[in-house]
């Protein structure tokens, strides 16, 4: 074991039998990041992609509101509910 060396760069592991969707996920999270976008910038996306799945309007306050520390808090998604947006399912023609 190497101790004092700093790891600049390691690859996510995955030991799931499916585990390729997340691998291509993980490269393309890691381009991202080598391309600039932070974290927390990544974090804001994805929020605004769970407002986009539960139909949220653009001009809706929720969208204004500052992204939330944790993205799988339960809260988040009762609070969608309660004001009447649910999650969209994909319909396949």
């Amino acid at each position: 074991m190497r101790k004092n060396k700093a790891e600049a760069n390691f690859s996510a592991v995955v030991d799931d039998a499916k585990a390729s969707p997340f691998l291509d996920l993980q490269s393309r999270l890691d381009e991202l990041q080598d391309n600039g976008m932070t974290a927390l910038t990544i974090r804001t996306v994805l929020f605004n992609k769970m407002l986009d799945m539960h139909s949220v309007p653009a001009d809706h306050f929720l969208r204004k509101e500052s992204t939330p520390p944790r993205l799988d808090d339960p809260r988040i998604l009762e609070t969608l509910n309660e004001l009447g947006f649910y999650k969209q399912s994909k319909v396949i023609h």
